[in-house]
């Protein structure tokens, strides 16, 4: 599994509250609950498909090693959908989809600045980003750039 401690004690935390009568087993309405207290909003199709993806014994009941599963599967997804946003963001600045080409950094501190209205130091962390000094800011940059 690739969870972190603390992202398993986390579940271990969740799925304990539910698990009332201490069998190490929630039923599957009570995972929509414990995703959802946990940030994620699974919709109906994806619940569906993490409870018939991982539920090993088809019980209908989600034991803890299968909860992680769901978790680390979910987390992945939301993973993937957050590296599309960057990309989209970084295609609208200029770059292109593959995540080649660059973006100007003046026009990437006029969006900031009259766009956004944001008064932050954007030149300084541009300054900071753009390792080659290019005047440009390639796709790695850019994501350190928003993280």
């Amino acid at each position: 599994m690739g969870l972190t401690e603390e992202q398993i004690t986390h579940c271990k935390s969740i799925f304990s509250q539910f698990d009332k009568d201490g069998t190490g087993r929630i039923d599957r309405f009570e995972l929509r609950v414990v995703l959802e207290q946990m940030g994620q909003k699974p919709s109906e199709e994806e619940l569906f498909a993490m409870i018939n993806e991982v539920d090993d014994n088809n019980t209908g009941k989600i034991e803890f090693y299968e909860f992680l599963k769901v978790y680390e599967q979910h987390q992945n997804a939301e993973d993937g959908r957050d590296e599309q946003d960057m990309i989209d963001a970084f295609v609208a600045m200029g770059g292109n989809p593959d995540t080649t080409g660059s973006i100007d950094t003046d026009k990437l501190i006029n969006v900031i600045r009259q766009q956004f209205e944001m008064t932050i130091d954007i030149e300084r962390l541009i300054e900071d980003i753009d390792e080659d000094q290019s005047h440009t800011i390639e796709y790695q940059e850019f994501k350190r750039l928003l993280s």
